[in-house]
Protein backbone atom coordinates (compact mmCIF):
# COMPACT_ATOMS: atom_id res chain seq x y z
CA UNK A 1 0.00 0.00 0.00
CA UNK A 2 1.60 3.49 -1.26
CA UNK A 3 1.16 6.69 0.37
CA UNK A 4 -0.72 7.74 -2.43
CA UNK A 5 -3.47 4.85 -2.44
CA UNK A 6 -4.10 5.56 1.39
CA UNK A 7 -4.05 9.58 -0.02
CA UNK A 8 -7.30 8.02 -2.09
CA UNK A 9 -8.90 5.88 0.46
CA UNK A 10 -8.70 8.83 3.17
CA UNK A 11 -10.12 11.56 0.53
CA UNK A 12 -12.94 8.97 -0.36
CA UNK A 13 -13.45 8.25 3.08
CA UNK A 14 -13.77 11.75 4.14
CA UNK A 15 -16.24 12.47 0.60
CA UNK A 16 -18.47 9.75 2.54
CA UNK A 17 -18.48 11.57 6.22
CA UNK A 18 -19.24 15.34 4.60
CA UNK A 19 -21.85 13.89 2.35
CA UNK A 20 -23.32 12.12 5.60
CA UNK A 21 -23.09 15.34 7.01
CA UNK A 22 -24.42 17.42 4.79
CA UNK A 23 -27.30 15.27 3.64
CA UNK A 24 -28.55 12.53 6.50
CA UNK A 25 -30.21 13.68 9.27
CA UNK A 26 -28.80 17.57 9.93
CA UNK A 27 -30.94 19.01 7.73
CA UNK A 28 -33.77 16.03 7.11
CA UNK A 29 -32.87 15.95 3.18
CA UNK A 30 -34.13 12.55 3.14
CA UNK A 31 -37.00 10.91 5.09
CA UNK A 32 -36.33 8.33 7.56
CA UNK A 33 -37.34 7.29 10.46
CA UNK A 34 -35.42 7.98 14.14
CA UNK A 35 -33.96 4.40 14.02
CA UNK A 36 -32.95 4.28 10.67
CA UNK A 37 -31.32 8.00 10.92
CA UNK A 38 -29.62 6.95 13.41
CA UNK A 39 -27.75 3.88 11.86
CA UNK A 40 -27.15 6.00 8.50
CA UNK A 41 -25.59 9.18 10.45
CA UNK A 42 -23.41 7.06 12.48
CA UNK A 43 -22.00 4.25 9.58
CA UNK A 44 -21.79 7.66 7.55
CA UNK A 45 -19.55 9.70 9.53
CA UNK A 46 -17.53 6.61 11.33
CA UNK A 47 -17.01 5.76 7.79
CA UNK A 48 -15.65 9.01 7.61
CA UNK A 49 -13.56 9.22 10.97
CA UNK A 50 -10.75 6.87 9.45
CA UNK A 51 -9.95 10.08 7.10
CA UNK A 52 -8.23 12.33 9.70
CA UNK A 53 -6.01 9.06 11.04
CA UNK A 54 -4.64 8.40 8.01
CA UNK A 55 -4.26 11.87 7.09
CA UNK A 56 -2.44 12.09 10.16
CA UNK A 57 -0.09 9.18 9.74
CA UNK A 58 0.75 10.47 6.21
CA UNK A 59 1.60 14.03 8.08
CA UNK A 60 4.23 12.37 10.01
CA UNK A 61 5.52 10.61 7.38
CA UNK A 62 5.83 13.31 5.04
CA UNK A 63 7.49 15.21 7.93
CA UNK A 64 10.35 12.78 8.09
CA UNK A 65 10.65 11.85 3.91
CA UNK A 66 10.16 15.71 3.12
CA UNK A 67 13.18 16.98 1.38
CA UNK A 68 11.92 20.99 2.01
CA UNK A 69 9.75 21.32 5.16
CA UNK A 70 9.23 24.72 4.13
CA UNK A 71 7.63 24.49 1.67
CA UNK A 72 5.61 21.27 3.25
CA UNK A 73 4.50 23.76 5.50
CA UNK A 74 3.68 26.57 2.87
CA UNK A 75 1.67 24.19 0.73
CA UNK A 76 -0.54 23.29 3.69
CA UNK A 77 -0.60 26.59 5.04
CA UNK A 78 -1.79 28.00 1.20
CA UNK A 79 -4.86 25.38 1.28
CA UNK A 80 -6.05 26.02 4.84
CA UNK A 81 -6.33 29.06 3.66
CA UNK A 82 -8.17 28.55 0.38
CA UNK A 83 -10.24 25.98 1.82
CA UNK A 84 -11.39 27.91 5.13
CA UNK A 85 -14.27 30.05 3.46
CA UNK A 86 -15.65 26.61 1.32
CA UNK A 87 -15.23 25.14 4.83
CA UNK A 88 -17.54 27.58 6.39
CA UNK A 89 -19.81 27.52 3.37
CA UNK A 90 -20.00 23.65 3.71
CA UNK A 91 -20.74 23.98 7.72
CA UNK A 92 -23.22 26.35 7.47
CA UNK A 93 -21.22 29.03 9.24
CA UNK A 94 -22.00 31.65 6.68
CA UNK A 95 -25.64 31.28 7.47
CA UNK A 96 -25.75 32.07 11.09
CA UNK A 97 -22.79 34.95 10.73
CA UNK A 98 -20.35 32.90 13.00
CA UNK A 99 -17.27 32.06 10.40
CA UNK A 100 -14.94 31.76 13.25
CA UNK A 101 -16.83 28.76 14.90
CA UNK A 102 -14.32 26.65 13.87
CA UNK A 103 -11.01 26.51 11.75
CA UNK A 104 -10.33 23.75 9.21
CA UNK A 105 -7.94 20.60 10.08
CA UNK A 106 -5.19 21.80 7.77
CA UNK A 107 -4.75 24.31 10.12
CA UNK A 108 -4.10 21.96 12.77
CA UNK A 109 -1.57 20.06 10.23
CA UNK A 110 0.24 23.61 9.91
CA UNK A 111 0.81 23.63 13.54
CA UNK A 112 1.67 19.52 14.14
CA UNK A 113 4.52 19.93 11.42
CA UNK A 114 5.66 23.07 13.28
CA UNK A 115 5.73 21.27 16.63
CA UNK A 116 7.63 18.27 15.21
CA UNK A 117 10.46 20.34 14.27
CA UNK A 118 10.31 21.95 17.47
CA UNK A 119 10.32 18.60 18.78
CA UNK A 120 13.42 17.02 16.86
CA UNK A 121 15.29 20.20 17.43
CA UNK A 122 14.82 19.73 21.47
CA UNK A 123 15.99 16.53 21.48
CA UNK A 124 19.29 17.39 19.13
CA UNK A 125 20.28 20.03 21.85
CA UNK A 126 19.36 17.51 24.78
CA UNK A 127 20.10 14.22 23.14
CA UNK A 128 23.42 13.62 25.04
CA UNK A 129 22.95 15.73 27.92
CA UNK A 130 20.37 16.83 30.59
CA UNK A 131 17.78 14.39 29.53
CA UNK A 132 14.84 15.38 32.27
CA UNK A 133 15.19 19.45 30.03
CA UNK A 134 14.65 17.47 26.84
CA UNK A 135 11.41 15.44 28.00
CA UNK A 136 9.96 18.51 30.54
CA UNK A 137 10.84 21.06 27.07
CA UNK A 138 8.70 18.49 25.12
CA UNK A 139 6.03 18.33 27.13
CA UNK A 140 5.92 21.88 27.36
CA UNK A 141 5.96 22.48 23.59
CA UNK A 142 3.55 19.36 23.04
CA UNK A 143 1.32 21.45 26.03
CA UNK A 144 1.36 24.84 24.26
CA UNK A 145 0.56 23.78 20.79
CA UNK A 146 -2.69 21.65 21.75
CA UNK A 147 -3.88 24.83 23.95
CA UNK A 148 -3.19 26.90 20.76
CA UNK A 149 -5.99 24.23 18.48
CA UNK A 150 -8.35 24.43 21.40
CA UNK A 151 -8.25 28.73 21.61
CA UNK A 152 -8.08 28.71 18.06
CA UNK A 153 -10.87 26.70 17.37
CA UNK A 154 -9.02 24.51 15.11
CA UNK A 155 -10.84 21.09 13.57
CA UNK A 156 -10.02 18.22 16.03
CA UNK A 157 -8.56 20.14 18.29
CA UNK A 158 -6.13 18.45 20.96
CA UNK A 159 -7.39 15.43 19.97
CA UNK A 160 -6.00 15.89 16.59
CA UNK A 161 -2.85 16.80 17.52
CA UNK A 162 -2.66 13.83 20.25
CA UNK A 163 -2.80 11.43 17.63
CA UNK A 164 -0.57 12.82 15.06
CA UNK A 165 1.73 13.14 18.55
CA UNK A 166 1.21 9.12 18.97
CA UNK A 167 2.16 8.61 14.97
CA UNK A 168 5.46 10.47 15.83
CA UNK A 169 6.65 9.08 18.97
CA UNK A 170 5.08 5.49 18.04
CA UNK A 171 6.67 5.75 14.66
CA UNK A 172 7.35 2.62 12.69
CA UNK A 173 6.82 0.26 16.47
CA UNK A 174 4.37 -1.98 14.86
CA UNK A 175 2.05 -3.34 17.28
CA UNK A 176 2.78 -0.60 19.68
CA UNK A 177 1.54 1.93 17.54
CA UNK A 178 -1.48 0.21 17.17
CA UNK A 179 -2.11 -0.13 20.71
CA UNK A 180 -1.78 3.62 21.36
CA UNK A 181 -3.90 4.43 18.68
CA UNK A 182 -6.59 2.25 20.33
CA UNK A 183 -6.13 3.66 23.68
CA UNK A 184 -6.48 7.40 22.22
CA UNK A 185 -9.83 5.57 20.52
CA UNK A 186 -10.67 4.61 23.89
CA UNK A 187 -9.62 7.89 25.56
CA UNK A 188 -12.10 9.86 22.99
CA UNK A 189 -14.90 8.02 24.34
CA UNK A 190 -14.51 9.17 27.85
CA UNK A 191 -13.59 12.62 26.69
CA UNK A 192 -17.25 12.33 24.76
CA UNK A 193 -15.90 12.28 21.18
CA UNK A 194 -17.81 9.66 20.26
CA UNK A 195 -17.05 8.87 16.70
CA UNK A 196 -13.61 8.99 16.71
CA UNK A 197 -13.39 6.03 18.09
CA UNK A 198 -14.49 4.67 14.74
CA UNK A 199 -10.94 5.60 13.03
CA UNK A 200 -9.42 2.85 14.42
CA UNK A 201 -10.68 1.14 10.98
CA UNK A 202 -7.44 3.15 9.36
CA UNK A 203 -5.12 0.97 11.07
CA UNK A 204 -5.80 -2.03 8.37
CA UNK A 205 -4.90 -0.16 5.21
CA UNK A 206 -2.34 2.04 7.45
CA UNK A 207 -0.67 -1.36 8.95
CA UNK A 208 -0.10 -2.34 5.21
CA UNK A 209 1.49 0.67 3.88
CA UNK A 210 5.53 -0.21 2.05
CA UNK A 211 6.96 3.36 2.99
CA UNK A 212 6.62 4.08 -1.05
CA UNK A 213 5.07 7.48 -2.35
CA UNK A 214 3.50 5.50 -5.39
CA UNK A 215 3.06 7.74 -8.73
CA UNK A 216 0.87 10.32 -9.53
CA UNK A 217 -1.87 11.97 -7.78
CA UNK A 218 1.00 14.18 -5.83
CA UNK A 219 -1.82 17.28 -5.82
CA UNK A 220 -5.06 15.11 -5.07
CA UNK A 221 -5.78 16.19 -1.45
CA UNK A 222 -4.52 19.62 -2.07
CA UNK A 223 -7.19 20.06 -4.99
CA UNK A 224 -9.97 17.66 -3.77
CA UNK A 225 -9.95 18.98 0.13
CA UNK A 226 -11.15 22.55 -0.37
CA UNK A 227 -13.19 21.54 -4.07
CA UNK A 228 -15.44 19.22 -2.95
CA UNK A 229 -16.48 21.26 0.13
CA UNK A 230 -16.87 24.31 -1.98
CA UNK A 231 -19.45 22.00 -4.18
CA UNK A 232 -21.48 20.96 -1.00
CA UNK A 233 -21.43 24.15 0.33
CA UNK A 234 -22.71 25.99 -2.45
CA UNK A 235 -25.82 23.08 -2.83
CA UNK A 236 -26.16 24.01 0.52
CA UNK A 237 -26.37 27.83 0.32
CA UNK A 238 -28.41 27.36 -2.65
CA UNK A 239 -30.74 25.08 -1.04
CA UNK A 240 -31.44 27.05 2.45
CA UNK A 241 -30.74 30.88 1.44
CA UNK A 242 -31.92 31.29 -2.37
Amino acid sequence: MTANKLKLIACFSMLIDHLTYCFVARYNWVSLTDSSENVWWYLGRGIGRSAFVIFSFLLVEGFFNTKNLKKYILRLLVTAIIAEAAFDLMCGYFREDNIFAAQNSVFLFVLALILMYVLLYIEKLYSEKKPAWRYLLSAVACALFSLATYFLNIDYGYIGMSLILIFFFFRKQGWRLVVAVIIWSIACLFLEFLLEWAGVLALIPIMQYNGEKGKGWKWTFYIFYPLHMLILGIIQYIRFCC
